[in-house]
């Protein structure tokens, strides 16, 4: 009875994929438009550029917000290989003659998910790194 039961359970809950394929992006979407809003606001007031900014601070905090969102793009990816990781087990643990589409599309959707947030990692990496080499208004 329990066999039966577990192979009927849903590997993965569509909550757990949706979040684990939008995580990463959304955290880079976030340090992109929030890092260059507040960067924005301090060095082009009014649309006069300054050469240092208004709050001496804003440099810390876009880094600070910079490593939140790679620590949360870490986890966004994480969660994708780990979807995509137990879909292929469903998927291949399934019997020849059973015709489930609906876990074939999920560990489709896990895979793309997985592919893109390592793509979207990169360009969090690749984004904190240019915070660090250039100044906060140049």
């Amino acid at each position: 009875m329990e066999a039966n039961r577990a192979e009927q359970a849903e590997p993965v809950s569509k909550l757990t994929l949706t979040v684990g394929v939008l995580t990463t992006p959304a955290a880079w979407l976030l340090q992109t438009c929030a890092g260059e809003a507040l960067i924005a606001h301090t060095c082009f007031p009014h649309d006069i550029p300054l050469s240092t900014p208004l709050a001496p601070g804003v440099g810390w905090g876009v880094i600070g917000l910079s490593g939140m969102t790679l620590v949360v793009g870490v986890f966004g990816t994480w969660l994708a290989w780990r979807n995509w990781q137990r879909l292929k087990r469903a998927r291949h643990g399934r019997t020849l003659e059973s015709n489930d589409t609906k876990v074939e599309g999920e560990a489709f959707v896990a895979r793309v998910g997985f592919m893109a947030s390592g793509l979207f990692l990169f360009a969090l990496v690749a984004t904190d790194v240019a915070i660090r080499l250039v100044s906060a208004c140049s």
